[in-house]
């Protein structure tokens, strides 16, 4: 279904909805809701035999196709099916106008302790089936940027639960963080490259929550690079995600300020080291990690920097791992102080000689792991074209495959074109090569369109 179709359903469905959460079921807003949705699902139902509507976090996606996340109305709608624990909903052809109507009131029904598909098979609704979006291990849909995207999203929601327990003075989920380290831990295992993909994206609304999984998945892809699998894997998982719940602690115009940070105001920020290890400490069912690496994860190699004047101690390899995927990520991330920087700019700061800030044997696995170009990175090559990384040559960091998106003037191809930028012309020569990384915001292009 083509996207304008699809995004004109699916506000259908949901002006539908609210229609009868707002009015009477006699209201006549809600019998022309009812009736709209109708004509639409029966437009859509006469080219295909069934419709499916998926929702990956706030996103909805109908028959593959991602809708914008633009509209408030479509988030909130996506989010309102959450709630509900409705990730699919399948419309088959056969539709009637009575099974909609039945169906929608159903939904809005939220008070009923009979479950969904209990009340709607009662009330003789046939062709709308709710479900989830299964991924079975072993299968083909357990890889790719669709379920990478979900586990993601899942995380990031999750982190956010997590840090406004801790805010609020109560205790982290153990058992809900655990779940999310399940999921990602998986992801590093079976499709790393699309996990990594996403971690690169940087329009996601909140840093710190992105953050904390961002550096999960880094730490745990370095980790799995190091042959450290099953419960330690999630272990350090698990660490790197609460590294910086201290922060809780921290005033927001601190965290926040766009200016360099006054004495006063960085001895309050070094506080979190402390703050995220008690807190970490109280937690029941806590990894003994956690609080180890929320600790020590400002200290550099030399036990310069913070927490000062803690005695001799050798950092915990956990810790040096989530050091690196810290700085990483923060660097590449636009901040009210800083705008992001590119890849290769980030890894000469990193990499710069004598820098105690890391372990180096540990930051050159690390380089190698997300290589020169890493996959899901927007490009310029030579001939002036944007492409996105899609692979990477085994021996030549310099030389990715790429899938090219515009032409030299930046328009959009109809088709994206694949190509490696190792393979050479009749005269032995490369025709293209890639010149530097390109932040997706400043040409508008959602990586991880191009990546399905």
């Amino acid at each position: 279904m083509e996207q304008r179709k699809a995004e004109d359903l699916v506000r259908r469905l949901a002006a539908a909805l609210r229609g009868t959460e707002l009015y009477s079921p006699t209201h006549p807003l809600v019998q022309r809701g009812i009736d709209a949705l109708a004509t639409g699902a029966v437009e859509a139902l006469g080219a295909a035999s069934n419709v499916h509507i998926g929702f990956l976090g706030d996103e909805v996606v109908v028959d593959g196709t991602r809708l914008p996340r633009g509209s408030a109305s479509l988030v909130g709608f996506a989010r309102g099916m959450r709630e509900r624990e409705i990730e699919k909903i399948t419309l088959t052809r056969g539709l009637t106008r009575d099974e909609i109507r039945a169906f929608v009131f159903v939904l809005s029904d939220r008070k009923s302790p009979i479950p969904l598909g209990d009340r709607l098979t009662t009330k003789g609704v046939r062709h709308i089936v709710l479900g989830k979006i299964v991924v079975d291990e072993g299968s083909e849909e357990n890889t790719g940027i669709l379920a990478a995207r979900k586990v993601y999203g899942t995380a990031v929601e999750t982190a956010e639960t997590l840090w406004n327990a801790a805010k609020a003075g109560d205790q982290p989920d153990p058992g809900a963080a655990k779940k999310i380290i399940d999921s990602l831990a998986k992801m590093v295992t079976q499709d790393r490259t699309s996990l990594m993909a996403l971690t690169a994206l940087k329009k996601y609304d909140n840093y710190t929550f992105t953050h904390m999984v961002n550096v999960s998945a880094l730490a745990m892809a370095q980790a799995r690079a190091l042959n450290v699998e099953g419960t330690l894997l999630r272990e350090f998982g698990f660490a790197a995600l609460m590294h910086d719940i201290g922060k809780v602690n921290t005033p927001l115009e601190v965290l926040n300020k766009p200016d360099k940070l006054t004495k006063d105001e960085f001895d309050i920020m070094k506080r979190h080291v402390v703050d995220g290890a008690h807190i970490l400490r109280r937690t029941p069912e806590m990894p003994a990690l956690a609080p180890i690496v929320a600790f020590e994860h400002h200290l550099k190699q030399d036990l310069s920097g913070y927490p000062e004047k803690i005695g001799s101690r050798k950092l915990n390899l956990c810790t040096m791992i989530v050091s690196i995927a810290d700085v990483f990520d923060a660097l590449r991330s636009t901040r009210p102080y800083r705008k992001s920087l590119a890849t290769d700019r980030i890894r000469n700061i990193m990499g710069e000689r004598d820098n105690p800030a890391f372990n180096q044997v540990l930051l050159k696995r690390f380089v190698n792991l997300m290589g020169l170009f890493p996959v899901g990175n927007l490009v310029r090559l030579n001939t002036e074209e944007i492409a996105i990384v899609t692979a990477e040559h085994p021996t030549d960091p310099f030389r990715p495959q790429v899938k090219i998106l515009t032409d030299g003037k930046g328009a959009l191809l109809e088709e994206p074109m694949l190509t490696n930028t190792w393979d050479r012309d009749s005269r032995g020569e490369f025709p293209r090569a890639v010149v530097e990384a390109v932040d997706p915001e400043t040409v508008d292009i959602d990586p991880l369109k191009y990546m399905q």
